[in-house]
């Protein structure tokens, strides 16, 4: 894809010298490390956005929200480089939405980050994370502190895999503001300053935010959901489109604690948080859902076979990379950046 528009850079230095946040030193969330990067501010054109989704410019006819959305994004960000191509979205008590959900082959997006990427602010074969530490903290009580340190737990999960030795995940910092470009485009709150290359936990959001992005019911019957921007290219020619950016956002209408081994079936109502993210984390790392959905007939509650972190919908607490969730991502992350 030819860019029609030449993306626009800003040095950008965020300093927080009066956060609101009293409970988080500087020590403890890293603040000392606060970005210092080329943030790419996107141009937003929101008539343009609404004009399409008033025309009707949907991939098709079907009155899909999601879909809907995707065309108003796109169509908002026209010519400035990036591309929103696709949404991934966990599940609370229905398997969440995938286009790979029955898939029993690659349990790969068929949008990949590429090595050394020149667009990629230098970033090299890091696929490194931000935070937003405006966001923190959840409904249930879980602390500032205790979401963040799930937020990098899950990072550092990932990268160490025995199989991903070429894989560095770096922290970059975090944010200072109100980040997210969905967020933005959707009207609550965010920002149109975005990091390309790297991956953004762009909040915990109230309920409203999932029910007006993701359709009825998403606001309860959604528990996290990421958001896979391209640059509409394939410059490595390995049949991936080549990903800008992921956006991960968490639904705060859950009871989340730090319960590692949390059965959803035990009636508690409680969800792991740091699962939940370290799902959402997979998806930023090119990893599909996987495993087909199915009840049981005794309380009809949801199940999956097989059974992985991967999986469209939360059963229970698991932290660990193994079986069909390591194989998948072993499959893409093995040989990097010799891909």
């Amino acid at each position: 894809m030819k860019l029609t528009k030449p993306i626009v850079l800003a040095l950008m230095l965020v300093v927080c010298f009066a956060c609101e946040n009293k409970e988080l030193t500087t020590n403890e969330l890293q603040s000392s490390k606060r970005i210092e990067q080329k943030f790419i501010k996107i141009d937003v054109n929101f008539e343009e956005g609404a004009n399409a989704l008033r025309n009707g410019k949907t991939k098709n006819n079907n009155d899909d929200p999601i879909l809907d959305m995707m065309t108003k994004i796109n169509a908002a960000i026209a010519g400035q480089g990036i591309i929103l191509e696709k949404v991934e979205i966990l599940g609370a008590d229905e398997a969440g939405r995938t286009v790979f959900f029955d898939n029993k082959g690659s349990k790969q997006t068929n949008f990949d980050w590429v090595p050394n990427d020149p667009r990629n602010n230098g970033f090299g074969a890091a696929v490194p994370y931000w935070i937003d530490d405006t966001q923190l903290g959840t409904s249930s009580d879980m602390t500032q502190q205790a979401t963040f340190d799930a937020m990098v737990n899950s990072m550092q999960t990932w990268e160490v895999v025995s199989c991903s030795d070429g894989l560095e995940i770096p922290f970059l910092g975090t944010s200072g503001f109100d980040i997210g470009l969905v967020q933005y485009l959707e009207g609550f709150g965010g920002s149109d300053l975005v990091i390309v290359g790297a991956i953004a936990h762009a909040g915990i959001l109230p309920p409203d935010f999932f029910e007006t992005v993701l359709g009825s019911g998403a606001g309860t019957g959604t528990i996290g959901v990421t958001f896979t921007f391209s640059y509409g290219t394939d410059i490595d020619g390995n049949g991936k489109g080549d990903t800008a950016l992921s956006e991960i956002y968490i639904n705060d209408n859950f009871n989340f604690q730090d319960a590692p081994n949390d059965d959803l079936f035990d009636g508690n109502g409680v969800i792991d948080f740091e699962t939940i993210v370290l799902h959402e984390v997979g998806h930023g790392l090119s990893q599909a859902h996987f495993g087909t959905a199915f009840r049981d007939g005794g309380q009809g509650n949801l199940h999956f076979s097989p059974a992985a972190l991967m999986n469209a919908g939360y059963t229970v607490g698991r932290r660990d990379i193994s079986g069909t969730d390591e194989a998948g991502y072993c499959s893409n992350w093995g040989t990097w950046p010799n891909n």
